[in-house]
């Protein structure tokens, strides 16, 4: 293949420029999305890159049999640190800890996130000073290394040079950092982003805290980290485990442990290059997870769109090659072989594949940041060097297979009947081929759309599902935890008295929350012990929230009764707790006492009805609900007011009893209608995907539609010279292309119909709409196959028989 070959190609194309324009525009929208998917795909697989060696990197993770439903927690207390570094074993230990300290920036308050991190960080994580000594930063306690997002956020300012930033100091609650190193920003795809790095020895640690965290088993300090090629991710683990086995054996009981077989808590590694993918945490710091599963879907995704993009040029550059039959034949007749031609073919497709990549890459640029906010991923690095590289040769590889096709159409054109006029006609093997891609499209657009409104349908049905009460009518205002319980009942008290506002309640963590909860051990009257979940709620809770017990009844908001009296204390189970506590029902539990720990027991004041507690992802579970005066960090706030407006009237009564940071005020349903995100986001992906496939395979068939009328004009004028109307030609037309619609309905709807029905178990309630998705897909084929048919069947039906006639001698 020479230069020439793409000069003969391109003059050729210029030919006929709206058939071009029309082969380089439906090419170039394929690489565009496909550019944009695996862009995606990219930055994904991507994740902790920068790490050296991170497949030799591990990070700990660990779940906990005291808990109800075991959850993976990546994030270790500060004692398994140093049972690693006495195992003996060839490890690289690193320990990294969040500070969330508050301070004052430009007069305003303000949390910030310090990184503790151990000495050996910088080795481990490949990270670089861009100006000053890290590792001697690191070792000073007042020493503090920024990255430029860190200056900004910490001192108000642009990092404008490093020497307007080194040596500044900032007062952290009364304790003084000093600013001796800057750090280059971490890239977006990293599971452990940070603003600002201290050091083991920080002064941020309170006198004494940092040596009694070091014994302290049962606070969460932050991730662990060890690097330990050829070490078996069961050895690491192992010590770990065994002495935190001990040390909550001590502390639960050996009953409790042999309940759960011997082993309180597991412990598990993940490599760094993997934790990315690592759905099973429920609780990690920093960064987001997702699943490989959906990007490699996703990946998937691309490559279909560019093999739909790839079909419809197919399909146009066969039509193309069948009118330049006599071309073709006088160029063999002129002694041009077989290689010679196939060539310069495959060159002619090259260069439109390689136009269409320019005008995709300019597709893809525009289209970047709208992309970019719908997957919440920044992808603005997507334009590289290396990525424009692999773009133009993914262009290059499309185009090359694409003139395969039409280089063998070409090849088997005969001179002598192309020379003769005789050469419109198609092969059959080659007009079934374009029938069998026009089918392919269809049954990709179907299967697209159909998952598209299915997905879309039950992320609604679940971001606006009820999870037992009026969730709209309330707003929550989220607490600091360091909050005395004092400070909290007077605002609540005062809240209450605001006009615009209905009731005002309690509860440790908002519907829809993710995390993990806590539970402990009950004993019903069978003597059985079980470990339930706890919810823990102001005593107003279910009269505020309208939630009307099944059973006996809610809390008795007027029954004041001190925390340190728990064998005073009522209780209320859900139907599922009452169970598995060995009630013979839910009315029986009404008045009955509960066991919890030696020797305190609570009375059931009443059964609530099963509450959707983390939306619809999870089912119902076995929930105990107990008053926690003052604890909670979640207040409920029934208004009418909206979120915004709450935030401005509440002003001044939220800083006079919470100074500091602003509190952050939200509406409830938002965080419900979190858990639906993802799902939101792939709805969205595949409906600009069906759209794409859909537009593709209209433009398919509006070009096959064109051929068929044409190649079958004789026929045509031969049925209406022998009587038949234009309706009668109308469904002649009209039956071949609704056949082929069928058989694309045929090949889509099964596997689109197991693909819904497999997303659709992930739910404990699904929508009916979901499934009226198939026919909803199907309907909106009909449509565009009709539309993109119209013209060429109304065509047929006004052909004039001796005009059709005349052109087919």
């Amino acid at each position: 293949m020479h230069m020439r070959d793409f000069r003969i190609g391109w003059r050729v194309l210029a030919r006929q420029p709206l058939h071009t324009a029309a082969m380089l525009l439906g090419l170039a929208v394929g690489l565009a999305a496909a550019f944009l998917l695996l862009a995606f795909v990219h930055y994904s697989f991507s994740y902790d890159s920068d790490v050296p060696d991170n497949r030799n990197v591990y990070v700990f993770k660990h779940r906990l049999g005291l808990l109800a439903q075991p959850e993976w927690i990546e994030q270790m207390p500060l004692p398994a640190h140093d049972v690693l570094a006495g195992s003996g074993l060839p490890l690289i230990l690193c320990m990294v800890m969040p500070h969330r300290e508050t301070l004052t920036v430009d007069g305003k308050p303000r949390e910030l996130e310090f990184t503790e991190v151990s000495a050996t960080f910088p080795a481990m994580f490949g990270v670089r000073a861009s100006s000053g000594d890290l590792a001697a930063t690191l070792a000073r306690p007042d020493g503090l290394a920024l990255t430029p997002r860190g200056v900004q956020e910490l001192l108000g300012t642009a990092l404008s040079s490093p020497a307007a930033v080194l040596g500044r100091t900032v007062e952290v609650n009364g304790r003084v950092l000093r600013v001796l190193a800057l750090l280059p920003e971490p890239p977006s795809n990293t599971t452990m982003p940070y603003l600002a790095l201290v050091g083991e020895g920080t002064v941020l640690w309170k006198p004494g805290e940092r040596e009694r965290q070091r014994h302290n088993w049962l606070a969460l300090a932050g991730k662990l980290y060890a690097r330990a090629p050829g070490v078996r991710p069961e050895a690491m683990a192992a010590p770990v485990q065994q002495t935190a086995n001990r040390v909550v054996a001590a502390h639960v009981g050996a009953d409790a442990m042999r309940r759960v077989g011997g082993t309180m808590v597991e412990v598990a590694v993940t490599p760094v290059a993997e934790a990315y993918f690592d759905t099973d945490v429920a609780v990690f710091h920093g960064g987001v997870r997702a699943s490989k599963a959906r990007v490699l879907a996703l990946a998937a995704l691309a490559l279909l769109i560019l093999a739909l993009a790839a079909t419809n040029y197919v399909n146009l550059a066969t039509v193309r090659v069948l009118a330049r039959g006599r071309e073709i034949a006088v160029r063999k007749t002129l002694g041009a072989g077989a290689g010679r031609l196939a060539t310069q073919f495959v060159a002619e497709s090259v260069a439109v594949a390689l136009a269409a990549t320019g005008l995709g890459l300019l597709l893809a640029w525009l289209l970047l940041p709208v992309f970019s906010d719908l997957m919440d991923r920044p992808l603005a690095a997507f334009l590289s060097p290396a990525s424009l590289l692999a773009a133009l040769a993914l262009g290059m590889a499309t185009g090359a297979v694409c003139g395969i096709w039409p280089a063998r159409i070409a090849l088997r054109v005969l001179p002598a009947r192309a020379l003769a006029g005789r050469a419109a006609g198609e092969p059959p093997g080659s007009a079934w081929l374009r029938r069998a891609l026009t089918v392919f499209q269809f049954a990709a657009a179907i299967s697209l759309c159909a998952l598209a409104l299915a997905i879309g349908a039950q992320a609604r049905f679940a971001a606006r599902a009820d999870p037992g009460f009026a969730l709209d009518e309330f707003v929550l205002l989220h607490i600091r935890q360091e909050a005395a319980g004092a400070t909290r009942q007077a605002f609540q008290a005062a809240l209450e008295r605001v006009p615009g506002i209905g009731g005002v309640t309690a509860i440790d963590l908002p519907f829809g929350h993710p995390m993990v909860r806590s539970s402990t051990a009950f004993r019903g009257p069978s003597g059985v012990e079980q470990r339930l979940e706890i919810t823990t709620v102001g005593p107003n809770f279910f009269a505020v929230t309208g939630i009307a017990p099944l059973a006996g009844t809610g809390f008795d908001a007027g029954r004041r009764v001190p925390d340190h009296v728990p064998e005073q204390r009522d209780v209320i189970l859900n139907e599922a707790a009452a169970r598995a506590l060995g009630f013979a029902s839910a009315s029986a539990a009404v008045g009955g006492a509960v066991a919890l720990g030696a020797g305190v027991s609570l009375r059931v004041a009443g059964i609530a009805p099963p509450l959707q507690h983390k939306g619809l992802r999870q089912p119902s579970r076995a929930m105990v609900y107990m008053v926690e005066q003052g604890n909670a960090n979640v207040f409920m706030v029934r208004t009418g007011i909206a979120a915004d407006m709450l935030e401005k009237e509440l002003g001044p009564l939220l800083q006079r009893y919470f100074p500091g940071p602003p509190v952050r005020v939200q509406p409830a349903r938002a965080v419900f209608e979190e858990g639906s995100a993802d799902d939101w986001r792939i709805a969205r992906l595949l409906t600009l995907g069906a759209a794409v496939a859909t537009g593709i395979a209209a433009f398919g068939i509006y070009v096959l539609a064109a051929g068929s009328v044409q190649r079958r004009g004789r026929e045509i004028a031969l049925r209406k010279l022998h009587g038949a109307g234009g309706r009668a030609i109308g469904l002649l037309v009209g039956t071949e292309f609704a056949l082929l619609l069928l058989a694309a309905a045929a090949l889509a709807l099964p596997p689109a119909g197991m693909a819904i029905a497999r997303y659709l178990d992930g739910f404990t309630a699904i929508t009916a709409h979901a499934w009226w998705a198939l026919p909803g897909a199907l309907l909106l084929g009909a449509l565009t196959a009709l539309g993109a048919t119209l013209r060429h069947a109304l065509a047929a039906m006004r052909v004039a028989p001796a005009t059709a006639l005349r052109q087919g001698d």
